[in-house]
């Protein structure tokens, strides 16, 4: 199912740090300690200024409303309403995306979708694109309607402001378990106090600089106007978050509130994924991908062959114009109109895409403010160097080792992105935006150098960066970056002031470490971690139990010292992951996996379709079936 989200989100421009669509329930999940149990804390630590989370596209949890501003409740009739508390009376949570399937019922929308049933039959009937551009825009205008702005920068009225102007020590139920679902820091909101923790939410589909006023407005009348007697803050941009706070230093940055900001994966200077996408450029080896790699990651074994061999029913070039139709209505509908879309590309590729797209009188406003903001992108390095002298300290931390989609973390399609092969990134993010100027190599190979600031795998050199002395980069790190519990413990002892750069730090936590994915230890409230725990607790007293009792300890307390050690290793992390995993089913909490063996037909139809796939690609290539013959 991820791999067929992260098509969508090829076609559609998301890229955030995850998107939650899983279920769960109940209340926030008990704190995970860095002390290795669940009372055992650090030293608790003074907070100096409050902290306020600039969230990404995957942190940003909103409802929808009424006209009195009540919470809509959730309709389980409704096509595409998934409830991820899953309880009758729950208000809609979304994150990013809330398709509207009641756009169907609109007489437009409908006929639009008639017709581009019957174009899509005529192009494979004729072999030549039909595809209508403006009936493709009005399906999906419709369909993602609550996320598409008006000319004020508004998104429609039943969709909720989602700003928290209050700590979270002040959040109800169901937003402190979004909070700390998205950002699973609990053991470390606990040393530092509820109270000082922030998070500002902003729409991913928005006027750029109204949110950062919005951020502005935020830092004074809520975090230092009524709840902390400092003077500054600090801000921690994730993903996204980093163009609103880019924005706002542009505009806000000389009034001196900001002590410190913590960007994790920011994207200072876009994303060339994204740039790429807008452009309708491919990578060179895209062909290939489409016609012998696409479909047969995305579906399962034997009929990814069969949908991989029908896709040749299109000549290469009409199913260009096809994706090039699909891709046009879509950066059209919603990209184009969108400031903050468009400020999620790099700051040199932002002029070309204004002279070709954004000259119509229509997107007057927008462009107002997209170049604005890109003013202030093709500034960044001199801006900060003003703010930093001014006062404000800026620290980074990153993934790289990865192309564009090339972690396997569902992101895949970003491979078809034309700068993807000589990227080095999250695998959404390269690491030149994540950490100002940093010199790279595509990932894979060295800059042929070495030294301070350059990486063990020689392929990034920070020395060439904004900050080198404050920059952290984890090494095949996914841009879900807030499942690694050591990057973001590293976050927040940084806004403390626990640590300063790399060299006092050194030995907690190195410049270069490795990756680290917790996410089954550390999302929602029935991890492994808790599940261990109830079991411990329920059958500590029971002397037939207690084999089990004991293997159920020792997976805990091998995840909590994992927990605790900020030197990642990614395999021996993995495996006390596994471990935990392993003693759920020993215990009986987990059944252990059954691959159902297919039946002799669906191995013997498989085996066939396989061989016929190869055998098409070995006579046709990366092209459909009449290119061998017509060019």
């Amino acid at each position: 199912m991820k791999k067929i989200i992260s098509l969508l989100l090829v076609v559609t421009l998301a890229f955030g740090a995850a998107i939650p669509v899983c279920a769960k329930s109940g209340s926030a999940a008990p704190a995970v300690t860095a002390a290795g149990t669940p009372d055992g804390l650090r030293a608790a630590v003074t907070c100096e200024y409050p902290i306020i989370f600039v969230t990404g596209i995957g942190q940003t949890w909103s409802h929808l409303v009424d006209e009195n501003g009540n919470y809509k409740a959730n309709s389980k009739s409704d096509l595409w309403n998934y409830n991820l508390f899953d309880r009758e009376e729950d208000p809609i949570d979304y994150n990013l995306f809330y398709p509207d399937s009641n756009a169907f019922k609109n007489p437009k929308v409908l006929f639009a979708t008639f017709r581009l049933l019957g174009e899509i039959v005529l192009t494979l009937t004729i072999k030549r694109n039909c595809i209508s551009k403006k009936d493709v825009s009005t399906i999906f205008s419709g369909v993602m309607s609550r996320n598409i702005i008006d000319e004020n920068g508004k998104l429609p009225p039943d969709v909720e402001d989602c700003s928290r102007p209050f700590p979270i020590s002040e959040y109800n139920d169901i937003d402190l378990e979004n909070f700390y679902f998205s950002i699973p820091c609990q053991s470390i909101v606990q040393e530092i106090g509820a109270e000082n923790i922030f998070c500002f939410y902003h729409s991913a589909f928005s006027y750029l600089y109204n949110d950062a006023d919005d951020l502005d407005k935020f830092i004074n009348e809520a975090v230092l106007g009524k709840y902390s007697d400092a003077d500054k803050v600090v801000l921690i941009p994730m993903s996204m978050g980093a163009t609103v706070v880019n924005a706002y230093l542009d505009r806000y940055g000389s009034k001196g509130q900001v002590a410190r900001v913590v960007s994790i994966v920011g994207a200072w200077n876009g994303s060339d994924v994204i740039a790429d996408l807008v452009e309708g450029k491919f990578a060179a080896n895209a062909p290939e991908l489409l016609y012998n790699g696409a479909l047969l990651d995305a579906i399962d074994e034997p009929w990814n062959y069969v949908a991989n061999i029908a896709l040749r029913i299109l000549p290469k070039r009409t199913l260009r114009g096809v994706i090039d139709t699909l891709v046009s209505a879509i950066v059209e509908s919603i990209i184009l109109p969108t400031p903050s879309m468009l400020a999620l590309m790099p700051g040199e590729r932002y002029a070309a895409v204004e002279q070709k797209l954004l000259m119509d009188s229509k997107y007057d406003k927008v462009r107002a403010q997209a170049r604005e903001y890109n003013k202030a992108q093709l500034n960044l390095i001199p801006r900060l160097q003003q703010l930093q002298a001014n006062g404000t300290e800026f620290y980074f931390i990153c993934g790289y080792g990865f192309e564009f989609g090339g972690g396997g973390g569902g992101y895949e399609y970003f491979r078809f992105m034309e700068t993807s092969p000589t990227t080095n990134s999250d695998e959404i993010i390269q690491i030149s935006s994540t950490a100002p100027g940093a010199t790279y190599a595509p990932a894979g190979q060295t800059l042929g150098k070495t030294g301070e600031y350059v990486s063990p795998d020689g392929s990034i050199d920070l020395s060439t960066s904004f900050a080198p002395e404050r920059t952290w980069c984890f090494f095949e790190q996914k841009h879900e970056l807030e499942f690694n519990n050591t990057a973001l413990r590293l976050a927040l002892d940084i806004s403390t002031g626990r640590v300063k750069n790399v060299r006092d730090s050194a030995d907690t936590y190195p410049q270069f470490n490795q990756s680290r994915n917790a996410k089954a230890l550390l999302r929602g409230d029935v991890t492994y971690l808790t599940r261990l725990q109830d079991f411990i607790d329920a059958n500590k007293n029971d002397p037939s139990k207690a084999q089990d009792v004991a293997l159920a300890q020792d997976a805990l307390d091998q995840c909590y010292a994992m927990l605790d050690r900020t030197h990642n290793d990614r395999e021996a992390d993995d495996a006390v992951i596994e471990n935990a995993y392993q003693t759920l089913i020993k215990i009986g909490l987990e059944q252990a996996p059954v691959e159902e063996e297919p039946s002799a037909f669906m191995q013997f139809l498989t085996k066939v379709l396989k061989k016929l796939n190869d055998r098409v690609y070995d006579t046709f290539g990366a092209a459909g079936f009449r290119d061998k013959f017509f060019r």
